[in-house]
């Protein structure tokens, strides 16, 4: 990733690290402290709540800055292999419709080019229509009320899995909204990582 006329620009074949081990950093930067990996219980569940990775080569970029910075907070966990869980927070869905919305708690930011780079993900939420979805973030603006689209999902039906709902791999599309968090960098439409889902029945 480059700064260019204003933007950063990521090599999108970068090398697949761990998110969660960073470059060497600067001397005027910090140690940071992580979030313990959260482990999923039963081991054929996925982890509860909203996990995402992003985009590997994004977050693969970040792992190799020199002052990249990574962290997840008040419901957000960082996973063993690097992507970020969501905690639940609460749902209106119905199954027979395919229509509601579910709510999930948690703080991820990445940073990184001595802050010319910072992207937050607050609070998301997924909107549920007729054979799509709407994943937005809270703004932080407006008490927490304020939110703007991220991506749009293409869904199906969950699986009912113990007792829980499970929606698994769902495809991402960032939305144009999505694409100015991250400054121009990913297109509107471009395919992001998939995401997986688990809430109680």
């Amino acid at each position: 990733m480059r700064r260019i006329r204003g933007r950063w620009r990521c090599n999108s074949s970068a090398g697949r690290g761990s998110t969660a081990r960073l470059g060497r950093r600067s001397a005027r930067q910090p140690r940071r402290t992580y979030v313990i990996p959260a482990s999923a219980s039963p081991a054929s569940l996925p982890l509860p709540g909203l996990t995402w990775g992003i985009k590997r080569s994004f977050m693969d970029y970040i792992s190799g800055l020199p002052d990249g910075a990574v962290s997840a907070a008040d419901g957000a966990t960082v996973t063993a292999s690097g992507e970020f869980c969501f905690a639940p927070d609460g749902a209106e869905y119905d199954p027979a419709s395919g229509t509601g919305v579910l709510r999930f708690r948690g703080d991820v930011r990445v940073a990184g080019h001595h802050g010319m780079m910072f992207v937050r993900l607050l609070d998301p939420w997924v909107e549920f229509a007729a054979g799509h979805g709407v994943l937005s973030i809270s703004t932080g603006d407006g008490g927490g009320q304020e939110r703007t689209d991220v991506g749009t999902l293409r869904t199906a039906a969950p699986r009912n899995m113990e007792g829980f709902l499970v929606w698994e791999r769902v495809d991402v599309a960032i939305s144009q909204s999505g694409s100015e968090l991250f400054d121009g960098q990913y297109a509107d439409g471009q395919a992001m990582d998939p995401l997986v889902i688990r809430v109680p029945a």
